[in-house]
């Protein structure tokens, strides 16, 4: 079974200092915001560690890269979107099936920095203070919990976004736009861009292929990031060009008598990788989680908790904003007042 924790999630994006409107999302069907926790985390953690010579970090040295990174962007997102429901995914950083299917799944990454573990487990009390619901699931990875439930969620009648900086997503968009992807590509730095929502056309225009195409086409290619290996020669512009003619995996290989020379040689050569691949690149969309959206719904949080967790964090960027914050998350926005200790500048904040 799944683990379940409360969260919210933010990143890198600016928290502007004046109330902006806070009209509900004008279509009809409510929008669940389903937050790919890590990404956002390490997308965090990166920017500020290059930007600043060992990261953002307290007076006493805690380590907030993470937590202030994370926490900004999902305020930007909540301001843009609006939604009254939202989740966060989590990785558990244990082997998945994906592990036992292939033991060289994602290796060869940079090994993950030692200060980088606190922070994010900083960051998943803060959310939990905040009131918002996150999830993990043994054995499964965030894709696979942000899949799942999109999903369920469609078949309930919610509009889903997924905020995330991983293309692996892209999969789950759907033709008639009620899953979109919010993808965070942009370049990491005090100023930061805004994401961009991914449609199909979107996705077709970035990629090439079609959201219903994006497993095959990583199993023709490969994903260099997840050590994913697709057929060896094969690379984006051929499987573009394949999936265009024929449209699937499977439909490549029904017709391989049609594939001449050295494209037909590579993938007769590299068939079993490509079905191994296929199935390494494919979210699953069943893991045993539970799925009550109405345990995501924005209803607010405890002004007096939050404040007393990001003076620990010294974010007190947020502290003076937590009348609007209360306000994003779906709670009463009353002002809450600061002592001078906090309402200057945190030794973490940049």
């Amino acid at each position: 079974m799944a683990s379940a924790l409360r969260d919210v999630p933010p990143f890198l994006a600016s928290v502007t200092d004046s109330p902006t409107d806070l009209s509900p999302n004008a279509s009809d069907s409510p929008l669940l915001l389903l937050v790919d926790g890590h990404s956002l985390a390490f997308r965090a953690y990166h920017a500020f560690a290059k930007s600043r010579d060992g990261g953002l970090r307290t007076s006493t040295g805690i380590p907030t890269s993470v937590c202030f990174g994370f926490l900004n962007t999902l305020l930007e997102v909540l301001r843009q979107e609006r939604p009254q429901y939202a989740a966060v995914a989590f990785d558990l950083g244990e082997p998945t099936f994906r592990h036992q299917a292939d033991e060289n799944y994602k290796a060869g990454r940079a090994e993950t920095p030692e200060d980088f573990f606190p922070d994010v487990h900083n960051l998943q009390q803060l959310l939990e203070t905040m009131g918002l619901s996150l999830f993990t699931a043994p054995g499964y990875e965030a894709d696979d919990i942000i899949g799942t439930f999109a999903h369920r969620a469609k078949d309930q009648g919610y509009r889903v976004k997924i905020l995330s900086g991983d293309r692996d997503l892209f999969q789950l968009v759907d033709t008639d736009e009620q899953i979109t992807v919010l993808y965070l590509g942009f370049s990491f730095g005090r100023q930061t861009g805004k994401q961009r929502e991914f449609t199909p056309a979107a996705v077709q225009e970035k990629l090439g292929v079609t959201p219903a195409q994006v497993v095959d086409f990583k199993a023709l290619c490969g994903d260099s990031s997840d050590n994913i290996p697709g057929v060896k020669g094969i690379g984006e512009k051929t499987a573009v060009k394949l999936l265009a003619e024929y449209g699937s995996l499977e439909n490549i290989y029904a017709n391989l008598d049609q594939i001449k020379g050295a494209v037909h040689k590579r993938l007769v050569e590299g068939k079993e990788a490509a079905i191994a691949s296929q199935y390494l690149a494919q979210i699953h969309l069943n893991v045993p989680i539970p799925t009550e959206i109405d345990r995501c719904q924005l209803t607010g949080f405890d002004a007096e908790a939050v404040t007393t967790a990001l003076k620990q964090l010294e974010l007190s960027k947020f502290i003076n904003q937590i009348s609007q914050l209360q306000q994003v998350f779906g709670g009463q926005g009353a002002v809450l007042q600061t002592d001078s200790a906090t309402s200057g500048r945190a030794a973490s904040d940049p």
